[in-house]
């Protein structure tokens, strides 16, 4: 299971960001904002980023999971459900970071389903692991059973889009 995506801090961590700043306000065009007030704030000061967090607990993990995004290999995330405090929607979005923590991709929800963990399917797990093995689900219940094996209770499984890529490096979010 990939980490849930950003507790209150790591926002504030990055909120205020130029690096982020600057990425939100190019990749709002790929969603057909342009520029809202109400999205926005009515100057740069008042600007609202999208929630950011990477994949993965390393850099190293957090470079190969977003160049899997990018890729168009890694299409699925999911979580414990008691990790959310509110569900994430259809049509939400967040940008994901690389080990470096810069921006690099704008991704949207597009389906979100509850289910018991012993309930995911292969095509999620290939669609999370970014590899369609046989053994997918098998390796899927593996990396995200708990201290002891035990696979969780309800996980929270999400299908996202890349509306926004990078090429290359951009400014680290500190």
């Amino acid at each position: 299971m990939d980490e849930p995506r950003t507790t209150a801090q790591d926002r504030a961590d990055v909120q205020d960001d130029d690096g982020l700043l600057a990425f939100w306000q190019a990749a709002q065009g790929h969603l057909g904002l342009g520029r809202l007030g109400m999205v926005t704030g009515d100057t740069s000061d008042d600007v609202v980023t999208p929630p950011a967090w990477s994949f993965g607990v390393t850099e190293a993990e957090a470079d190969a999971e977003v160049e899997a995004v990018l890729a168009g290999r890694k299409t699925a995330t999911s979580g414990p459900r008691s990790a959310f405090e509110d569900l994430p929607g259809v049509g939400d979005v967040g940008i994901v970071l690389d080990g470096a923590r810069r921006p690099r991709a704008l991704v949207r929800v597009t389906d979100v389903q509850v289910v018991a963990a012993a309930d995911v399917t292969a095509a999620h797990a290939a669609a999370e692991l970014g590899s369609p093995a046989d053994d997918v689900v098998e390796r899927w219940r593996a990396l995200n059973a708990g201290v002891d094996g035990a696979v969780l209770g309800d996980v929270v499984l999400e299908r996202f889009e890349v509306v926004y890529p990078t090429d290359g490096p951009a400014p680290a979010v500190d």
